[in-house]
């Protein structure tokens, strides 16, 4: 079982990396609500598990891959990103604030919890830097599990369980932050989360431009 401790971490330090699926899951709670939060680390998850697998059957050849390609892995990666972060700013600044407007409060209230895992699905999916993650997870933990399957797939399961057990801390917390946020603050909370996202996403061009 020692083996396995050093998954631990591992999701805590997934589920505190700063990047788009972070502030997106905590401006979710804020600005949805708890369960559409959740419903879109499942999203995160299901992703994750994508990548995982493709990492997992496929690391020699995609290894390769990115050694040879990696200018252009990060410039589609940061371009996707861009293009996701940008309609969703263009949707939000279009958003009317009307606190009299029932039928967008009632939208807001009761979320497509379908959509959410939708939305952490393809915000985590479209993020090549997480990709590159799990092949270096098991690139470096594989030998040490003697590259047996089944502990290689025990290994994951500590990881996105600890990671997803630490974020719905985070979405609660989130959470009790609405009570004291007024509709502007949480739509300037969207904009930024947002903003943030296209940053990461010019910083993944250039560094595939460079």
């Amino acid at each position: 079982m020692s083996d396995f401790f050093p998954a631990i971490p591992i999701g805590i330090l997934l589920s505190f990396t700063i990047g788009p699926v972070f502030f997106t899951v905590l401006e979710t709670s804020i600005s949805k609500g708890v369960k559409a939060a959740v419903f879109v680390n499942i999203g995160v998850v299901l992703s994750d598990v994508v990548f995982f697998v493709i990492a997992f059957f496929s690391t020699n050849s995609l290894l390769n891959s990115i050694k040879e390609n990696t200018d252009s892995w990060y410039f589609l990666g940061g371009v996707l990103l861009v293009a996701y972060a940008g309609v969703s700013l263009i949707k939000i600044i279009q958003e009317k604030n009307n606190p009299e407007n029932k039928e967008g409060a009632e939208i807001e209230s009761s979320p497509n919890f379908f959509k959410m895992i939708v939305k952490g699905f393809l915000l985590n999916i479209i993020n090549v830097v997480v990709l590159f993650y799990w092949v270096g997870i098991i690139l470096y933990f594989g030998p040490q599990l003697e590259m047996d399957e089944s502990r290689i797939y025990f290994f994951f399961l500590v990881i996105i369980a600890t990671y997803f057990t630490i974020d719905l801390g985070k979405i609660y917390l989130a959470q009790q932050l609405k009570k004291k946020l007024t509709d502007l603050v949480i739509k300037t909370i969207k904009i930024v989360v947002n903003s943030f996202i296209v940053i990461c996403g010019l910083f993944l061009i250039f560094k595939g431009l460079l």
